[in-house]
């Protein structure tokens, strides 16, 4: 009976514990254990981490100073014409008082050119180099070289059998700031609506006014901005202290001094010049020369007219002169252009012209042009002078006037 009771209660109790031992429904099982580490046994020595410290890597050379960014340019012109003299005797008689169109009846090359410059922020270099009859003309013109030469030889037939080969413009500019430069060398002059090269004129026979005025000056040049700056100038005010007229080397001790003032407003068309030059010319002795020198030119759409002042005072002589002269654009191809001038003397002021009174020169120019890719032309000119006065020629018989036809061909890039 009591074996009975024992198996009872083992029979009743074994459901209960299974059910203890078993977890609850919808309970996760309990995380395994993990394991026990196994101990470190007391004689091991435990490991030394080593630290390497990197060594710091030398600084890199120090970059070479960038040169400023060097700009050029350049230029070329070749320049040739061919005159007819209406009043000549021969026919290979060249007109009178002209400047560079001085042949008659020959194909002449009036000018080869070269140009370039090199420009940086601080620095500009121009150089300027030519030959033909313009470069032994104005190398004849240098009273510097031809003061020497014997009692009654022309200074232009010299130089245009000796020297044909002309350095025009050859100068260094250095600009300290933005509103102010400083050229030294050889530079063309500031005076005049026109200039040397024939392609940057609206006609191809310079004025009389022209040949009145300087052509190169070398010495010292010092431009101040007024208004705006060196590179985009709207008034610039230029002092000069040059040798003189076209020399180099001076023909005298003394220097001239030269002033230029120049407006041109932005997008307006327009420019106003206003030059002067004082100082003595003659080798020896001689006077004080004054020039005063006054442009404007203005565009009106395709219409361009202009308006040229100059008066020169050397001593008693003198002269003064004005000038004006237009262009009409046609279009793309042909233009225009006109020029009408007059010039009073007084006791030979003017080249020598009636050396002991008075004399008043009148010039009229028409010329047509035709431009081919804007970098080609040819220009038909005809032109007359007159004078109140004999100082042209037929033969040798004294006229008032000459009339000549001149067809130029211009190449410029």
């Amino acid at each position: 009976m009591r074996l009975s009771s024992t198996v009872l209660a083992i029979s009743l109790g074994l459901p209960v514990a299974a059910q203890a031992q078993a977890p609850a429904e919808g309970t996760p099982p309990a995380a395994e254990a993990a394991p026990a580490l196994a101990p470190t046994p007391a004689t091991a020595t435990a490991p030394v981490e080593t630290v390497v410290t990197p060594t710091p890597a030398a600084p890199p050379p120090a970059a070479p100073a960038v040169p400023p960014a060097i700009a050029f340019g350049w230029e070329a012109l070749v320049d040739a014409y061919y005159l007819y003299n209406f009043t000549g005797d021969p026919k290979t008689q060249g007109p009178v008082g002209r400047q560079f169109d001085t042949m008659a009846n020959s194909f002449t090359l009036n000018y080869a050119k070269l140009g370039m410059h090199a420009d940086t922020d601080w620095v500009t270099l121009r150089l300027d180099i030519g030959g033909g009859h313009t470069a032994a003309i104005i190398n004849g013109a240098n009273s510097g070289l031809t003061s020497g030469l014997a009692a009654g030889t022309s200074p232009e037939t010299t130089a245009l059998y000796g020297n044909s080969f002309l350095v025009e413009q050859a100068y260094a500019e250095v600009k300290p700031e933005a509103h102010i430069s400083i050229d030294a060398g050889r530079f063309v002059t500031s005076a005049s609506a026109e200039v040397i090269e024939s392609n940057r004129n609206w006609l191809y026979s310079r004025s009389f006014l022209f040949a009145g005025v300087p052509l190169l000056h070398t010495g010292l040049r010092i431009n101040g901005a007024l208004i705006g700056t060196i590179a985009a100038p709207e008034l610039v005010l230029s002092l000069q202290l040059v040798n003189g007229w076209n020399d180099d080397p001076d023909n005298n001790s003394d220097k001239t001094f030269g002033l230029n003032l120049t407006y041109t407003p932005a997008n307006q068309g327009l420019t106003v010049a206003a030059t002067t030059y004082i100082g003595k010319e003659a080798a020896v002795g001689g006077n004080t020369q004054a020039l005063i020198d006054a442009v404007v030119t203005k565009d009106i759409g395709n219409l361009s007219v202009g308006l040229n002042l100059d008066y020169l005072k050397n001593g008693t002589p003198y002269w003064f002169g004005v000038a004006g002269m237009g262009r009409f654009i046609l279009n793309d191809s042909f233009n225009v252009a006109a020029r009408a001038e007059y010039i009073s003397s007084k006791n030979g002021g003017y080249g020598g012209v009636n050396p002991t009174g008075t004399a008043a020169l009148y010039e009229f120019t028409g010329m047509g042009a035709w431009t081919v890719g804007k970098h080609y032309e040819l220009r038909l000119e005809v032109r007359a002078d007159m004078s109140d006065q004999n100082i042209f020629a037929k033969g040798v018989t004294p006229r008032k006037n000459q009339v000549t036809g001149l067809l130029g061909a211009l190449a410029y890039f």
